[in-house]
């Protein structure tokens, strides 16, 4: 018998990583913002099933930053999951392609979305990294 492999339509992949205690959440190609909020909602249902504050998020192949996205992140979603995960405290490793950080540096207005995001008075923790590496060690380097 054949196998097939399957093909998803959806823009993402969705796992949790048990020996890390990390959800993994990969964009596989620019998204929609209706499709990121089915993804961070869906990445939110995996991480309250685990107890799981860890989350890693591949956004190389997402394209130019969205600000519908970052808005709703920043000042909606991810202060209400990080109320809903504690005491637990949130901490999330973004992995950002080079044209990504070349945008953050040459947009005044991307680089503020991001420096609000990133605000040590947030109530989560956020890095945006080059490469899974240094984002891996920075999110399993911290507190569970």
């Amino acid at each position: 018998m054949e196998t097939v492999p399957l093909v998803s339509s959806l823009p993402y992949s969705l796992a949790y990583h048990e020996g890390l205690n990390a959800v993994l959440l990969r964009w596989l190609r620019p998204y929609t913002a209706a499709e990121a909020r089915t993804s961070y909602r869906a990445a939110l249902v995996l991480a309250r099933r685990h107890g799981c504050a860890r989350w890693l998020l591949d956004a190389r192949c997402t394209g130019p930053l969205n600000a519908e996205v970052a808005d709703w992140l920043t000042h909606e979603f991810l202060p209400a999951v990080a109320a809903q995960l504690a005491p637990h405290p949130l901490r999330l490793a973004v992995i950002c392609s080079l044209a990504r950080f070349q945008q953050l540096h040459a947009d005044p207005t991307v680089a503020a979305m991001v420096c609000e995001a990133l605000a040590d008075e947030r109530p989560y923790q956020a890095g945006l990294f080059y490469d899974e590496g240094s984002a891996m060690a920075w999110l399993i380097g911290q507190p569970r």
